[in-house]
This record gives structure tokens, sequence and C-alpha cells, in this order.
């Protein structure tokens, strides 16, 4: 049955539904496994936008799901036979570099964002070197800011200045009344708490976010060393003993199980990632990685921040099936045990498009930030690894589901129970305690103050008292 989009006259965006021709590309999401077909996708332009199709969704009892880039993990911007408020297209920037903040739209990716207050903008420091600055942003160019930062955020200038969430000075939400709100340490600072760490997870649809910037040479060192997987188990160890007790907060590397040449070629292991600091005094930071010597490759060396981000990017493959396990290593987990486990399971991948990955948490800004200081309260933990199943097709899906679920099993004693919830698992059961921690009861009561109906209501959101 067609749906009486009459009250939605006013909608300045798109209204896409099943009987339009663009609505199957506009349902595909970068995990293509995700089938779901909603009853209408309104592409917004604005917050009243927004407002208007929370409304119609409410009035008339259909679900309703928040989608930006597209990238949830397991595919909850979508909900079956309901209503997508897309905020994809919402794409402005307002950059003040005198007070170094940037205020942007919840569709724009940081890469675009990155063009605008980094590559856009030169101020000499008083070290006599060329700044830029630069939002905390992450590598996929696809990934929008909100869902990115709203969940956490992770990336390679995260232990030098902090997490996405971390540098949210402000958010505009749209709440289930349609209201439109500014959450901020002076307004709405019980939203404002919540929004850093689980802002997907059901108190508005946030519509514009103020980040503080920070300042970057336009000259860094970093990139990608690459050893033959033969070596994983010495390199895992050298990655685990680079940052045990290491107090140098500017150094981030990742540590990655991939396949070269992509994704056809043979395992290799690599470190990528860069130095948050004066190209000067990143030779010193490098040394232990460089002494490992006789890599298979290296572009370490002297690069632009954004240049090197947009390389990185371009290793990501939009639009594949996928799925994504994974967890946080406890402090005795990331050992010899857990390097045979990962070099074995990696082995026997059934596709070149896995990989296993490492994000970087070591001390630093991260865990100088209490855990009820935000929503987001995984702080203190060293290591998170993903284990990521991707491949192109339906015949596939088999071999790689059993794949990444024999290796999660296998893996699951050296990890703490507690997952990212922004690489959400759909299948988790007791994701309350693992997304949120300790913080879950308070996330329950900002749930009832700003949407006691359950409007924003998904398989994880968080859940009425």
């Amino acid at each position: 049955m067609r749906l009486d989009l009459g009250p939605l006259e006013a909608f300045r965006g798109e209204l896409i539904t099943p009987y339009d021709p663009a609505y199957e590309g506009a349902r595909v999401l970068f995990n293509t496994r995700v089938r779901t077909r909603p009853a209408l996708i309104a592409r917004c332009a604005d917050a009243g936008d927004v407002s208007a199709a929370i409304r119609f969704a409410r009035d008339r009892g259909l679900p309703l799901s928040v989608r930006g880039g597209g990238h949830h993990a397991s595919g909850l911007s979508l909900v079956e036979g309901g209503v997508v408020v897309d905020v994809g297209g919402m794409r402005d920037v307002a950059f003040d570099p005198d007070a170094r903040i940037v205020t942007v739209g919840p569709g724009i990716g940081w890469r675009d964002i990155d063009q605008v207050t980094y590559a856009g903008h030169t101020f000499t420091g008083a070290d006599g070197l060329e700044y830029g600055l630069a939002g905390p942003g992450g590598e996929c160019p696809t990934v929008s800011n909100a869902g990115y930062s709203l969940g956490g955020g992770y990336g390679p200038l995260g232990r030098t200045y902090g997490l996405g969430c971390d540098h949210l000075l402000a958010a505009e939400v749209v709440n289930a009344g349609g209201e439109v709100l500014r959450a901020s340490q002076d307004e709405h600072p019980d939203l404002f708490w919540a929004l850093r760490g689980a802002g997907g997870a059901g108190f508005g649809v946030v519509t514009s976010l103020t980040y503080r910037l920070n300042p970057l040479p336009k000259t860094v060192v970093g990139g990608i060393i690459a050893w033959p997987f033969e070596r994983a188990r010495e390199i895992f160890a050298a990655y685990r003993d680079l940052y045990a007790g290491r107090a140098d907060e500017r150094l981030a590397l990742c540590l990655l199980l991939t396949t070269e040449p992509y994704p056809d070629g043979e395992p290799v292991i690599a470190m990528y990632g860069m130095y948050v600091g004066p190209p000067a005094e990143a030779q010193e930071a490098f040394a232990p990685v460089l002494a490992l010597g006789e890599p298979l490759f290296s572009t370490i060396g002297e690069t632009d921040y954004l240049d090197m981000m947009t390389v990185m990017g371009e290793e990501i493959v939009y639009g594949l099936q996928s799925k994504w396990l994974g967890g946080y290593f406890s402090p005795e987990g990331f050992d010899e045990a857990a390097f045979d486990v990962m070099a074995e399971h990696f082995k026997r991948s059934p596709s070149g498009f896995s990989m296993v990955r490492f994000d970087l948490l070591a001390g630093g800004a991260i865990a100088r930030v209490p855990k009820d200081a935000t929503a987001f309260v995984h702080r203190d933990a060293l290591h998170y690894v993903s284990v990521i199943a991707q491949w192109p097709g339906d015949e596939e899906t088999d071999a790689n589901v059993a794949w990444i679920d024999d290796f999660a099993e296998a893996l699951r004693p050296h990890l703490t129970g507690e997952v990212y919830q922004n690489y959400a698992d759909r299948d988790l059961r007791q994701w309350p305690a693992a997304y949120y921690g300790a913080n879950y009861p308070r996330l329950q009561q900002v749930k009832a103050a700003y949407d006691p109906q359950d409007v924003f209501r998904t398989p994880q959101s968080i859940r009425l008292p």
C-alpha cells in the first residue's frame, strides 16, 4: 500500500518510496549484505525536513531509523517497513579559523572537512613551521562525521588530542516531538553528555555538530610499512612492546593483517599511521619500527596529512558484503597465544577482501577523560581488534560467516567482553553492558527525559528504564 505523503508536501528534500525508480539505489548501504526495505527514505535538506519526517513516522506509528553515511556495521541505519530519516545530504561547513572551530552538517565526511580546515588554511606556529587545523577524523572518506563522532570516534589524532566525541562542543538535535534543541555543556547538558558516545542510540536526530580543531603541521611523517606474513608473531610482539609504558602520545600506528596486492595477493602484516608532531622529532619515535628491518615495502616518510589520509581511504572498498566482530583486548590478553589465534585463523580466510585491524587506544588524551565524563566508557583499553569479513557474492556468504564466527570465538578468551558501539554487532545479547558499561543506567534516564514514547527505537537503542 502506498503511503499518503500529503503531510510532507512542504518537504524540501527528496522523498523516495518503493514505487520510485531511485529506490533500489537509495537503500544500498556500505554493507551490501543488508537487504532491508524501508517504506520511505526521506532525504532531508535541513532540520525542518528532519522534524517533518519524525512527525510523519510518529503520527503513523511507523518505525524510523537515521542514516548518515550508511556505514552502520549491522545495517541499523535502515528499518524494515519504516521511515529512514536520511541526513547524508546535509553537508554544510562553517569554519571559524580564529576560534579554531568548525560547524558541519551530519552528512559530510572528514576528508571534505579537512579540505577546508587543514588544506585550505595555513598559519605559522611559534616553532616557525606551517600548520593547518584538523578535526579528529578517521580513515574512511564515506563515513559521516556524525556517526563517527557520536559513537566515539577513533582516528590517528586520537591518542594525541582525543576522540571525535571529545572534540564536540555543541550539537543541534531534533527530538521526538520534532523540536529543534541545542545541546552543549550549558544547554541540555544531560543530552549533550549522552550524545558523546551514545548519540546514535535513540535520543533524537543530530542535524549540526560543532567541533574544536587541532593544530597539525603541514608536513608530517607517516605512511605504511609491511612485512611478510611469516613474521606475524614477531611483528605482533614488537607492536605490543612499542606501546607498553610508552609516554610519547604523538606516535599513532595501527596494526593490520591484509592481503597484498589487495585482494588477490598474499597475506601480509603491516603497521600504518603517523607521527602527530614536527617531522624533526619523528625519527626517534619510528626507530623501533624501522629497526625491525627487511619490510616488503614502506612508504614511511614526510607527507601531507590530508594526502596520507586520502591514500588510506582509497583502500576501503564500498559495496562489499561484510560482517564485523571484535572487542577490546584485556591487559594480559594481547599475548603469544592471541598472536597464534590471529595468525592461524587469518591464513584460512576464504576472501582476500577480509582483514584484521587494530585501533590504537593506548594512554594519551583518550584515557585522561574520566569514564563517566561522557557516555563513552571505553577509556582504559590498550587495543581494539576488529575481524572484518568482506566478500562480493551471495554464494560466498556461508563460508565467510563461518570463518569470522570461528575466528571470533577463538579470540574471545583474550578480550574483555566490551565492544565499540560504532562496530555494532546485531547478534550481541548483552549489548548494553558491552557498549556502555556502568554508564547505561544514566543513559536510560536521559532516554526517559527526551524520548519517553520511545519513538527512536531500534534493536539496539537505549531502553526506557
